[in-house]
């Protein structure tokens, strides 16, 4: 069966969290077995240099994500996007 696409955005003002929440699902998803496709933006040269730097102090990075953001979650249905496949 043909997996279909699901889009997920994070979505944010410079330096509220965007990178760091993106690893933190990229990583949750792909350890619990889902396919997971992760397109760059222009801040980071490589998947690998992305994970590299998101995973540092990760656990220090969670308490104060915590402490200081609050995750706003909005489903928005689209009709189509630019899919690679």
């Amino acid at each position: 069966m043909e997996k279909k696409n699901l889009l997920v955005v994070v979505a944010g003002k410079t330096a509220s969290g965007k990178s760091r929440l993106t690893y933190l699902l990229k990583k949750f998803l792909r350890e619990n077995g889902f396919e997971v496709e992760h397109e760059l933006n222009r801040d980071h040269l490589s998947e690998e240099n992305f994970d590299t730097d998101m995973s540092k102090n990760l656990i220090e990075v969670i308490d104060n994500f915590k402490e200081t953001r609050k995750i706003v979650l909005k489903e928005v249905t689209i009709n189509s996007f630019n899919e690679k496949n």
